[in-house]
């Protein structure tokens, strides 16, 4: 009797827990469901990030090949010009001495030698105002692309700059849908999909600024906000391992591509671009690394 009457007091009491547990994981499933959709409209703003970096990128190379070709042109003038000052300095040479070995003899010749060397250093004058003015001007348009070159590494500071302030808002409500649900089931796995979003974007933006100069402004100060994101989800569980850079070994858990580097020493390979980062959970893997591999064997 004491059993059936100590049930019928609990009663209330376990239908309210229940209400409470109901509402609460409720209240947790439209969070996630939120993150979710963040998620989706971020990686939407990424494809379309990666398209203008894309284009960016081949603009880059365009104005890279162009100052490779205004250099090779500005070295192929000078050495034209060498040439030049070289025989005229010849000439006159040839001619002084001629006059000199005449000059007791036939006047003519003298007045002659002296004519041809004065028209020789006027030669030479001209010849070298013109080419000096044709450097000058080569001089000027390699600035103008190094000027371009920098802009557009100064434009894709700024956008990564913008996203990453966007990542990180998400990035700091990553530990909270998780922190509510070990209190309701320590068993059940968490959704990784906004870790691994997340995670495909700081990998982007550090290849990007690998491939940039680290004296491009503001370089250093993303570098920082990076790492402090990947310091922010190493704090949660969730380990992005650095690979970028480092020697590849064949017993690595990776899916890999390869490229002929010969510019690597004989039977180096250096892993240089990674297109998905290898993510660990609590010490597990949960996404195997995409990479690519430079060698020279």
């Amino acid at each position: 009797m004491k059993k059936i009457l100590l049930l019928l007091f609990l009663t209330p009491f376990l239908i309210q827990a229940q209400q409470s547990y109901d509402s609460l994981r409720n209240e947790q499933s439209k969070q996630i469901e939120q993150l979710v959709q963040q998620c989706n409209k971020l990686q939407q703003q990424n494809n379309d990030f990666q398209n203008r970096l894309s284009r960016l990128e081949q603009n880059t190379n365009l104005i890279v090949t162009k100052l490779s070709l205004t250099d090779a042109n500005v070295a192929n003038v000078d050495e034209k010009y060498s040439l030049r000052l070289s025989e005229t300095d010849e000439q006159l040479t040839l001619a002084t001495t001629a006059v000199e070995e005449t000059g007791a003899r036939q006047k003519n010749s003298i007045i002659w030698g002296l004519i041809i060397a004065i028209v020789l250093a006027m030669v030479s004058a001209v010849v070298y105002f013109l080419l000096h003015k044709r450097i000058t001007k080569k001089g000027d348009d390699i600035e103008l692309l190094r000027a371009r070159a920098d802009d557009l590494n100064r434009q894709m500071v700024e956008r990564m700059d913008k996203e990453l302030e966007e990542l990180q808002k998400i990035a700091e409500n990553i530990h909270l849908p998780q922190q509510e649900s070990s209190q309701t089931t320590e068993q059940s796995e968490p959704d990784h999909s906004l870790v691994k979003a997340l995670a495909d974007r700081i990998t982007f933006m550090e290849m990007t600024l690998f491939r940039m100069d680290s004296s491009v402004k503001g370089h250093k100060q993303l570098s920082k906000s990076i790492k402090s994101m990947k310091d922010n989800l190493l704090a949660n569980g969730y380990e992005l391992v650095d690979m970028l850079g480092k020697d590849y070994d064949e017993g690595m858990k990776v899916i890999a591509s390869f490229l002929v580097d010969e510019t690597l020493d004989e039977g180096k390979q250096i892993i240089t671009s990674i297109t998905k980062p290898q993510i660990n959970y609590k010490g597990k893997m949960i996404q195997a690394a995409q990479i690519t591999v430079s060698q020279n064997i």
